[in-house]
């Protein structure tokens, strides 16, 4: 009887200092939403694009990049990309979007098409 009272109140005490962790934790940590790993995180391909239209290190909103398994496909919304000298990628209320296509272990500029922004 004692050990099950021992392993229970072991037990409680475990429970009731994990929330006080994961809450401490949380507090200190806060997500950029501007963040360069939404681009250093893409095929070389992508990246050497995007490089083609910054002048300067880029920036990426966590919508600025999908990728569809199933097509293969990299879908890149251009109006979630900060950099300068980015130019034109606005027409009124749509904005360019650019896929790729995988080629075999490659990815390749396969449209580039204006659509409803997202924002």
């Amino acid at each position: 009887m004692a050990v099950r009272t021992l392993l229970l109140a072991i037990c409680a005490l475990l429970l009731s200092e994990l929330p006080a962790v994961s809450k401490g934790v949380s507090v200190g940590s806060k997500h950029d939403p501007w963040d360069s790993h939404h681009i250093e995180d893409l095929p070389p391909e992508v990246r050497h694009y995007i490089a083609g239209i910054c002048k300067g290190p880029p920036a990426a909103q966590h919508d600025f990049a999908t990728y569809s398994p199933h097509e293969k496909r990299w879908r890149i919304n251009l109006e979630y990309l900060q950099c300068n000298g980015l130019g034109e990628f606005r027409r009124g209320s749509q904005c360019l979007d650019v896929d790729f296509i995988a080629v075999g272990a490659h990815f390749h500029l396969a449209r580039r098409a204006y659509a409803d922004c997202g924002f």
